[in-house]
């Protein structure tokens, strides 16, 4: 196992490498990273020539890459060409809004999720199971910015129980533990609806199609026919081998608690991580895209690797040569 990690770990390397050169050139087509620093009259020029050539740009694309790259290596992820602020500092202000909601709602998804769709699958053809089901369709096709947008219409516009937008009332930064959290909450309320019910509705299919396909096995018919009690066969041979899918999901959508959804944040003003990307892509901030793409990229090949090495373990099937 030893030798599997290792060899995975070091494949990872180059898969980087691709991923961030890749992404470097279209970034480099897309114009002058810091025409906004130029453009603002209270930005003294001589600052902007020297991030430009503190940062490469006077150099080819390709010394300027391999420039950014012993920058990034060292922890340097450079200056945001629309705020000035150091990039670590407006991932490190975002990340914890992020994860605030989507471990939450992440968390709550999957344990209800999982727990639907395995009665789900047990009862198959009940009313409960057409009744799920048909919620499922429901939530996996609805697109999460209507849903967010008529929550908002409902609770802040129609009823004005919940603030549209934000993260924070302004002037609750010095307020004390709990109003600071009773606050926080009415914030959140309609993205973990909006989060949540998307989730919840995925993991109830995936368990449930993991746990009928199990239900037909043969072994689960021989165990059966052994005369083995119900809640045995269930959660020795059912249960237990129907998560293997599931835990490999798990993995997968790891790098989702730092993502976040970009829409939903967008919409309800949250300024967390998938609001700063696509507020990057849109600005040119070319420093601020490039190091969201490097953490996106090192947690979505880190998750595959964990995602590998669970289903080897749950899977005795699966060997590490």
């Amino acid at each position: 196992m030893r030798q599997y990690i290792t060899r995975r770990v070091l494949i990872l390397i180059p898969e980087l490498f691709v991923i961030t050169f890749i992404a470097f050139i279209f970034y480099s087509l897309m114009g002058d990273p810091f025409a906004e620093l130029r453009a603002n009259p209270f930005i003294n020029q001589g600052y902007v020539q020297y991030l430009e050539k503190a940062y490469g740009f006077d150099k080819p694309v390709l010394v300027r890459y391999f420039f950014w790259l012993s920058q990034v290596v060292r922890g340097n992820f450079g200056i945001s060409a629309v705020t000035g602020e150091p990039v670590i500092t407006l991932i490190k202000r975002a990340m914890p809004i992020t994860l605030s909601i989507n471990i939450f709602t992440f968390t709550f998804s999957l344990i209800v999720g999982v727990l639907i769709g395995f009665a789900s699958a047990l009862r198959q053809r009940s009313f409960l199971d057409n009744f799920f089901t048909v919620l499922s369709y429901i939530g996996l096709a609805m697109p999460s910015f209507w849903l967010s947008l008529m929550l908002m219409i409902l609770f802040s516009v129609k009823l004005h129980w919940l603030p549209p937008g934000g993260f924070m009332t302004p002037g609750m930064e010095n307020a004390s533990f709990l109003p600071r959290v009773i606050d926080r909450l009415k914030y959140i309320v309609m993205p973990f609806i909006v989060l949540g019910f998307g989730g919840l509705t995925g993991w109830v299919r995936y368990t449930r199609s993991s746990v009928l396909e199990m239900l037909k096995k043969d072994y689960v018919r021989t165990a059966r026919a052994k005369g083995l009690p119900e809640s045995v066969v269930l959660r020795k041979h059912v249960f237990r081998n129907s998560l293997n899918p599931i835990v490999t999901l798990f993995f997968l959508s790891f790098p989702g608690f730092f993502s976040g959804s970009a829409i939903v944040e967008q919409i309800f003003s949250i300024p967390g991580m998938g609001s700063l990307v696509i507020s990057a892509v849109m600005n040119n901030d070319y420093m601020v895209a490039m190091a969201s793409l490097v953490f996106y990229s090192t947690m979505l090949v880190i998750s595959l690797l964990l995602a590998d090495i669970a289903y080897a373990f749950l899977d005795p099937r699966v060997k590490f040569s």
